[in-house]
């Protein structure tokens, strides 16, 4: 499990240590992994932490060798990505080039880095699951513009590396809000959520263990859109 510590990557992570998975995971630093730790342990399952700079192809390939020391080479790689939060509160109009192409490669480079590093160990099994979620932004009035870019790279990033990889047995797929969807295939409009249904991170943890299960081999090079009420999307921001 790679970025997403809180939220959206420890629901997954949970989710994954219930199914038979030991668990690693790897972010530049943790605020709430603490407990996710435990619990994954007091299931009978394996987790460490590892801090990594997923920016830094040298620094993601030492933590999967620590992986593959403590638990063995892994299966299944999550990486989730930040689209982007709106820098100070101001809006994008106020930004220029330069400044957006750099939060949208920013938000970029960790999923194609980590999933660079991630096919190399997989494909000495012939066999893998490379998913990769997005996490919400936050959609105010003056929301930056910046999440339609990088899902749109990662759209592309995701069809051509499930091209790349299906031969090895690899499937690649991507989870994303529905509310960023960019794609013509994603849903016309929202579709209506009452009030009792789960998070987007209870949403992304289903999806990812139907994707990660044998019978999901055929699928890959898909978006799948999550969809959750509001109250219970946990949105990112400036830190």
């Amino acid at each position: 499990m790679a970025g997403g510590s809180e939220h959206t990557g420890l629901a997954v992570a949970l989710k994954l240590a219930a199914g038979g998975f030991d668990i690693a995971l790897l972010d530049t630093e943790f605020t709430a992994a603490d407990k996710t730790v435990r619990r994954i342990e007091e299931s009978g399952r394996r987790c460490i932490t590892v801090e990594t700079e997923l920016t830094d192809a040298r620094s993601v390939g030492v933590a999967f060798g620590q992986v593959r020391t403590a638990l063995g080479s892994p299966a299944v790689l999550v990486t989730c990505v930040g689209q982007g939060p709106v820098p100070d509160g101001l809006p994008e109009d106020e930004f220029a080039d330069e400044q957006r192409y750099a939060v949208v490669r920013r938000a970029l480079r960790p999923a194609f880095v980590c999933c660079q590093a991630g096919a190399g160990q997989l494909l000495h099994h012939r066999w893998g699951r490379i998913i990769i979620v997005t996490e919400p932004v936050d959609v105010s009035e003056n929301a930056w513009r910046t999440p339609q870019p990088v899902l749109a790279g990662l759209i592309g990033f995701t069809r051509s590396a499930a091209l790349e990889l299906a031969r090895s047995g690899i499937t690649v797929n991507l989870i994303a809000p529905a509310d960023c969807a960019v794609d013509s295939r994603a849903p016309a409009h929202q579709p209506a959520v009452n009030g009792s249904a789960g998070s987007y991170a209870d949403g992304v943890a289903h999806a990812t263990e139907f994707l990660v299960d044998e019978q999901a081999v055929g699928i890959t090079g898909q978006e799948i859109y999550i969809a959750a009420p509001r109250a219970g999307v946990p949105r990112l921001r400036e830190r």
